[in-house]
């Protein structure tokens, strides 16, 4: 984290150090110290006024608690001159994982799964797709994915599938093969640039921008036996509105970021999500990606009617429409 900050402040500008005190602050404030980097120190509260002096290089988040991560990157995310500034904080040392790891009985996979009852077996169909894929989408992920479009197939929910965020194409694979093994007509939509991830505009989401690319055309061939799938390749937050998709069942958003996350988020619920639909955020769980999270928390604390489950397994923050309504901050005029 220092050395990055190094490199920032090289360029001029200061680093703005947001914390709730301690000693994870205290020892980050005695290393920037001893670099001779020029900071300045605030709270949670202090930054909704924050106006700076000189060009602010890099905010460094100094707490460990993952609920106060989240707090800050809302609030970066939503600042008028701090929103484009790179964002860095320090994950997985949050004293709830130790918590969990000494107290936790499970420690392997024994439980009998509903999974293992049902032919093909979705591990079959795991297995099968990693004889053309490269393992990105994981084991848990999937088996969490399946039995949610299992469920939404089942009950007859209205609506295609919808994959936002789909890099070189295994779980899209794996959405479109579940679909034909449950004999369902629902529809894959696979959005994505495919070619790599846009230039990020907020700060939290920076180391992003230009990353992951991807061979388009090597994706599209190997979903040449799949004849329920449409790619929509682009920008998302500019194609899906002119995209075919009318009704979705189940919402996928595999998209990392704070910026696609919150369109998708504010977007999905009001426009194309009726009742019985799902909408899985795949990434909230991962560690690094501290942008999702504030983009679920930003949007979705305010979304009424819409069940909610954090999947420990696989990491998956997911909603079910019971009938919901909006969150009461979208408006039409933020798509």
């Amino acid at each position: 984290m220092v050395r990055r900050s190094q490199r920032a402040v090289a360029d001029g500008g200061e680093i703005l150090v947001v914390g709730e005190g301690g000693d994870f602050q205290r020892n980050l404030i005695s290393r920037l110290t001893q670099k001779r980097l020029k900071f300045y120190q605030t709270d949670l509260d202090g930054l909704e006024t924050y106006r700076p002096q000189e060009v602010t290089s890099q905010i460094l988040c100094a707490s460990l608690s993952a609920r106060y991560q989240t707090l800050v990157a809302r609030r970066v995310s939503e600042h008028p001159l701090l929103s484009s500034c790179p964002f860095e904080s320090v994950t997985g040392l949050d004293r709830s994982r130790a918590v969990f790891k000494q107290l936790d009985e499970y420690l392997g996979v024994d439980f009998v799964s509903p999974v293992l009852l049902d032919s093909p077996s979705p591990y079959e169909i795991y297995e099968e797709s990693l004889t053309h894929f490269e393992q990105k989408c994981g084991l848990r992920d999937y088996l969490d994915l399946y039995q949610l479009l299992k469920t939404v197939v089942e009950n007859e929910v209205d609506g295609d599938i919808a994959e936002f965020g789909s890099f070189r194409g295994h779980s899209g694979w794996l959405i479109a093969t579940t679909l034909r093994a449950l004999n369902s007509d629902k529809h894959l939509y696979m959005f994505d640039t495919f070619e790599s991830f846009p230039v990020e505009s907020i700060g939290v989401d920076y180391f992003w921008s230009k990353t992951h690319a991807v061979d388009f055309e090597s994706v599209k061939a190997k979903f040449t036996r799949l004849g329920n799938v449409t790619f929509v390749k682009g920008d998302f937050t500019q194609t899906l509105v002119a995209s075919d998709v009318s009704r979705l069942a189940l919402a996928y958003i595999d998209c990392d970021s704070y910026r696609a996350t919150k369109y998708l988020l504010e977007y999905l619920p009001r426009k194309y999500l009726g009742p019985g639909a799902v909408l899985i955020c795949e990434d909230y769980g991962h560690p690094a990606l501290l942008g999702n999270r504030a983009a679920v928390h930003e949007v979705c604390d305010s979304l009424k009617g819409w069940f909610r489950f954090y999947s420990q397994f696989s990491g998956y923050y997911i909603m079910t429409n019971l009938g919901g309504s909006a969150c009461a901050n979208s408006s039409e005029n933020k798509v």
